[in-house]
């Protein structure tokens, strides 16, 4: 049990560093703020940007006594403002980009506490992060473990899906075959 409550906290601190939604504090209306995009050529944001007006990446997988997490980022390298509500749509694909069976469940309490979804507007060079976290556990070994090799997110409704690999490794979700997904933040590094 110990161990479980320690893992969480690991976790839980990985995520959420760098993450913070603004606010008034005085029972106004918060408005949360977010970051610039990297310049190009810094990070693998760099390239084309998507129709939509924003681009998904992947941050590092952090890993810690069977738990990951990956952060997803959320850059809006268009030119006019983009809406920014609740959690992103993600599915886990295999090699061949199929769809796994996973089970995709929307906020944790184990590191987000349960936070309600934030709705924010996202400005042209501004940044936004998700996390999708799982449980690399293995309970069956008569059953083939199950691995991601990429991630496909619909970062908004009516937005076309974009899909991304992480560039540390396959989403190793031994037996569990469950993600659990944060809603989106503003992001300040």
């Amino acid at each position: 049990m110990r161990t479980r409550g320690k893992a969480a906290v690991v976790v839980a601190a990985v995520l959420l560093t760098g993450c913070s939604a603004g606010g008034t504090g005085t029972g106004g209306e918060a408005r949360p703020s977010a970051s610039s995009v990297p310049a190009p050529g810094a990070s693998a944001s760099a390239g084309a940007c998507p129709e939509s007006g924003v681009r998904v990446t992947l941050g590092d997988t952090e890993a810690a006594l069977g738990q990951r997490a990956l952060s997803v980022f959320l850059d809006n390298c268009g030119g006019r403002p983009f809406e920014v509500s609740g959690y992103p749509d993600v599915a886990v694909l295999d090699a061949e980009r199929e769809e796994l069976d996973v089970t995709v469940r929307l906020g944790t309490h184990a590191v987000d506490g349960g936070t309600e979804r934030s709705v924010f507007t996202l400005q042209p060079g501004q940044r936004a992060k998700s996390g999708v976290l799982w449980r690399n556990t293995v309970t069956r070994s008569d059953v083939v473990a199950t691995s991601g090799a990429y991630l496909r997110v619909t970062p908004a409704r009516g937005a076309a899906a974009q899909t991304v690999a992480p560039h540390d490794g396959p989403l190793d979700l031994g037996s569990t075959d469950a993600v659990e997904v944060t809603p989106w933040a503003p992001y300040t590094p």
